[in-house]
Order: C-alpha cells, then sequence, then structure tokens
C-alpha cells in the first residue's frame, strides 16, 4: 500500500512541477497503469496538438522510468530538428511560398539529422549528440545534449505518427492563411509530399501514445493563456491576433490528425476543456 502511495504522490508532485496544477488521486492512479503497460517499450511516439500536454507526459514517463524502473529514458522532441531560419528561406525559395519560412509542417525539419539520430540510439552507439533548437533566436544551439546511455526512447511532437492527408481534406480551405496564401496549394501540397518520406521515421517507433483535445478552440485559449502569463499579462489583443494567424500553420493537420489517429494508435488519451485528462483507451 505504501508502494502504491509513493508512486501517486510522486506523479502528483512532478505534475505540479511541470503544470503548476492538481492531480486528482483517479488521474495519478490511471498513469500509473498506463506507465506499467509501456515499462517494457523500447520506442514510443508521443502527439498531440499544442498544449495537449504531450512534453509534459513525456518528461513525466522520463522521471517515473527513472525512480521506479531504473531506466533511461530519451526523448527527442521533433521540434529539436527544426530547420534553421536560413534553411527555411531556401525551402520558401525553391517551392516559391514564403510559407516555409514560417517553422512547423512537415519539411521543415532536418528529417536526415533525425533518422540518424533515432538510428544511432536504437544500435547504441554512443555517445549520440542531440541538437537543441532555440525557439527564441529561431536557430539551431551551438551545444548539443549528450547522451550515454537509454532504455526507452521517445519522439515527441505535434505531428508525430501522422498519415498523408487526402487530396479531398487537403484541398478545403480550413482557414484564411490556406484561402489567402496557398489558393494553389503550393505549400500545402509540398508539406503533404514531405510527410510521406517521415513514414519512414514513424515506422522506427513500434508504440504510439496520441492525446485528442474536445476542440480545436481550445489550443488557442491555451496558448494565449501561457503566452500571457510569460509575459506577465492579463490580456493582449495584438499578441492574441498573432498567435491566431501562427496556429493556422498547424491546424490542417492537427485536424487530420485527430480525425484518423485515434483509429491506428496504441494509446488514446481524450482531455477535456480545462486540459486535464478525460480517459485512457487502450488499443
Amino acid at each position: 500500500m505504501s508502494d502504491i502511495k509513493n508512486k501517486l504522490d510522486f506523479i502528483a508532485l512532478s505534475h505540479k512541477e511541470l503544470t503548476g496544477s492538481e492531480l486528482s488521486n483517479k488521474i495519478s492512479k490511471s498513469y500509473i497503469g498506463l506507465f506499467n503497460k509501456i515499462k517494457n517499450k523500447k520506442t514510443l511516439m508521443i502527439a498531440g496538438s499544442q498544449g495537449s500536454g504531450k512534453s509534459t507526459l513525456s518528461i513525466q514517463i522520463k522521471k517515473y522510468f527513472k525512480k521506479f524502473f531504473f531506466k533511461n529514458v530519451v526523448i527527442l522532441s521533433i521540434d529539436d530538428f527544426y530547420l534553421s531560419s536560413y534553411q527555411r528561406k531556401q525551402l520558401a525559395k525553391k517551392f516559391k511560398t514564403n510559407l516555409f519560412e514560417t517553422r512547423g509542417v512537415p519539411s521543415t525539419h532536418n528529417l536526415k539529422s533525425l533518422n540518424e539520430t533515432v538510428d544511432k540510439l536504437k544500435e547504441n552507439k554512443f555517445p549520440v549528440y542531440v541538437p537543441i533548437f532555440d525557439k527564441v533566436t529561431d536557430n539551431i544551439k551551438k551545444h548539443k545534449r549528450k547522451i550515454n546511455k537509454v532504455d526507452l526512447i521517445i519522439l515527441e511532437g505535434w505531428c508525430v505518427g501522422s498519415k498523408p492527408i487526402d487530396l479531398e481534406y487537403l484541398k478545403k480551405n480550413i482557414n484564411s492563411l490556406e484561402k489567402i496564401n496557398d489558393p494553389n496549394m503550393i505549400w500545402r501540397r509540398a508539406y503533404n509530399n514531405a510527410l510521406f518520406e517521415y513514414q519512414k521515421l514513424f515506422k522506427k517507433f513500434n508504440n504510439y501514445i496520441f492525446i485528442k483535445l474536445p476542440n480545436w478552440q481550445f489550443i488557442i485559449d491555451w496558448k494565449y493563456k501561457q503566452e500571457l502569463g510569460l509575459r506577465s499579462l492579463r490580456s493582449d489583443n495584438n499578441l492574441k491576433k498573432k498567435l491566431y494567424l501562427f496556429i493556422q500553420y498547424y491546424e490542417k493537420l492537427s485536424k487530420w490528425m485527430s480525425l484518423t489517429c485515434p483509429d491506428f494508435c496504441n494509446i488514446l488519451i481524450t482531455l477535456d476543456k480545462n486540459q486535464k485528462m478525460k480517459k485512457i483507451i487502450y488499443k
């Protein structure tokens, strides 16, 4: 009984340190079940839209595995493999659309570097050096993370595990960015074609957790709240407009993933409107 209590307390404390919010015993118990389910896995992908908690979950797994399973978890964020701002400008010139200057969609990552990193980790070719992307400067940092041991590799990111979008859905203009800035579908077709290449990477992972949001609008609200907190502000209309535009770059593929990923993921986590876990479904 004391062992269970220690685990519940550890999960609750870790969650509060990472998010600042409390966890109920019921949800903490669900996390114990989840961690036991993936205890002996070697590779794992975790995906979900912005604000879904995929990074938080990855860190919680890392902490829990270290303390209770004595295992080393290496988290690879797809965000750390973004192309530099200069490289994205070259990409924009290649496809003749400045939409590729904004990081996010498939093809704005250094897929070759990411594949090589995963391969080295799986083959235990240590030390492995992992890049770090600085979102403030919009460029890769000079120093890298050094990895000497791994028991579980986690690849986490907003588009991780996605299948290519079907043509009918790709053609739909679901926001003003697509309608005004991509009327000929140059950007959409290009990043969707790139997504076919990403499948080779995703196949290197045998287990997949997808976190599903109840409503797309919550992403904007959660992101806005987070950014206000970082700036110690109560409101900022200009900031909200910028975030609304920025999130449109991610909207189509995120919505596509919400429609399709629950059908083929191994574990589905659904959230409520308060960013709390509602249910875990094992396939």
